[in-house]
């Protein structure tokens, strides 16, 4: 068989590759249960964009299923291999997984365009699900298309599966894994080039406050705060709502454009005086970043209530806003908490702080926490130790939600055949990488994440103007299409 040119291959397909993108673009695929139903458990525009991508399989002659209207998967049972030993296809029940989603987190912030309208400019593509997940997802299907149209020969089958909860929890990785066997090997389009063969656990967990109903006689009463849109992303903005005298909250307009003024800040004010109790909103702005990497970030909630910390609060307001800043606002690696830790192969623990709630007249007082901490440390522990530091200060601990640490081993014969083709591919050393992000590489045994960044590229995911360069979807369809058909005739039962 003659060398293949998999960037050619790629770049006939992108006119292609590029209508379907921007199809599945326009489907606002968050998480909505005020939308679920039979068939829609996480919303009906989640739904659609799975029905969608399997439809699309199926036009292209791939064999499909719905599991639990939350997952589902197409499969390509390519040519039969024929190698030097004489053996063609391995156990048909065996195949190589290519594991993508098809759910985004909310278009949160200011955008140049429409986030549910795919634009070009300047050699990218934005919208969001452009780089997570939809784009590349589909370079990765049309990697499959590139091996299939080429007619080329597989030892195992090839699974696409595509899932609708990757942004809220991965119970559609569950679902999948109490039907399905697992693969022999597999990938995610939905981190980093060259490959991403660790990942840190996670505890996704709520501190609550249980309110007295005590407003502690203060001249300053906290009627409700909000900011945030999802747990696993950074809260761009926050709105607190504040009620006093004419005097005090003039006091409090003035003092918050000092600290925002010193603190190089964005934020705005209004005061409505028909009250009999006057009442101000202070709206503070962030910078949206993905919840694996905090610190890239703005938390425009915990800036806002460290300016609240600064103002005679009292009662529950005052123990909701301390809470804030001495255990969370400090810093994002949990050194304020008790639990910070860190090693060699996946680096420190991060604290995110995503959601972010009070409502007194509603019984609601709570921090939504997403930590994601290092190999070297125990998930249980780490919550056993939270739980302890935030009880003196009347918080509780919803029960924690636990994902494993992840890693697969650099002799495993799939990392070698990955390292092989991105160096052949891109001329770059293709080292091994770690990362605080969640993806489902860790639901199933030897999956790894494979791209879509390549180094040195600015990562937009759960930004404002989420974009991704064309060029770059190209190259990632080629080094796609070739992994696919690596992958799929390796024999997983010799050491090599």
């Amino acid at each position: 068989m003659s060398r293949i040119d998999w960037l050619e291959e790629a770049r006939r397909r992108q006119d292609a590759l590029l209508r379907d993108l921007s199809s599945l673009l326009a489907i606002p695929s968050v998480k909505d249960e005020a939308s679920a139903g039979p068939g829609a458990l996480l919303g009906v525009q989640s739904a659609r964009a799975l029905a969608w991508a399997l439809e699309l399989a199926g036009k292209h002659g791939l064999a499909t299923s719905a599991l639990e209207g939350i997952v589902g998967y197409a499969d390509y049972d390519g040519p039969e291999s024929r190698a030097e030993d004489g053996r063609g296809k391995e156990n048909r029940d065996d195949y190589i997984a290519v594991l993508s989603h098809v759910d985004v987190v909310p278009a949160s912030g200011e955008w140049t365009s429409p986030p549910f309208e795919a634009s070009i400019r300047g050699g990218r593509l934005y919208a969001r699900g452009a780089l997570d997940d939809k784009g590349p997802a589909l370079a990765a299907f049309y990697g499959l298309l590139i091996v299939k149209e080429l007619g080329l020969p597989l030892r195992h089958r090839v699974r696409m599966i595509f899932g609708t909860d990757e942004e809220t929890g991965m119970g559609c990785m569950d679902a999948y894994n109490r039907r399905e066997r697992p693969p022999l090997a597999g990938f995610t389009p939905d981190a980093d080039f060259p490959i991403v063969h660790a990942e840190k656990g996670q505890i996704n967990t709520s501190m609550e406050l249980r309110l007295s109903g005590d407003g502690g006689g203060a001249e300053l009463r906290l009627c409700g705060f909000r900011s945030g849109t999802a747990a696993n992303m950074v809260p761009d903005a926050a709105e607190a709502i504040v009620h006093g005298s004419p005097d005090r909250l003039a006091a409090v307009v003035s003092e918050f454009w000092s600290y925002c003024s010193g603190r190089g800040l964005k934020g705005s004010t209004s005061t409505d005086l028909q009250l009999t109790e006057c009442a101000t909103i202070l709206r503070m702005e962030g910078k949206s970043a993905h919840g694996m990497a905090p610190e890239t970030g703005v938390n425009a909630g915990l800036r806002l209530l460290e300016f609240l910390g600064s103002q005679p609060l009292g009662g529950d307001d005052e123990r909701f806003v301390r809470g804030a800043v001495e255990l969370l606002a400090p810093d994002a690696a949990g050194e304020a908490l008790g639990i910070a830790c860190r090693d060699e192969a996946t680096g420190a623990l991060t604290v995110n702080v995503g959601l972010l709630r009070y409502a007194p007249g509603e019984g609601e007082a709570s921090f939504r926490l997403n930590v994601r901490f290092p190999s070297c440390a125990d998930g249980e522990s780490l919550a056993a130790a939270l739980e302890e530091r935030v009880r003196p200060y009347g918080f509780s601990l919803t029960p924690p939600i636990f994902k494993r640490p992840h890693e697969v081993p650099a002799e495993h014969p799939m990392i070698r055949a990955l390292q092989r083709i991105y160096t052949e591919q891109t001329g770059r050393t293709a080292t091994l990488l770690s990362t605080g992000g969640g993806t489902y590489a860790c639901k199933l045994p030897g999956c790894v994440a494979f791209g879509p960044l390549f180094p040195g590229e600015e990562d937009t995911a759960h930004q404002p103007d989420e974009s991704i360069a064309i060029d770059s979807l190209l190259r990632a369809t080629a080094l796609y299409a070739e992994a696919i058909y690596e992958l799929a005739n390796i024999d997983y039962g010799k050491k090599e």
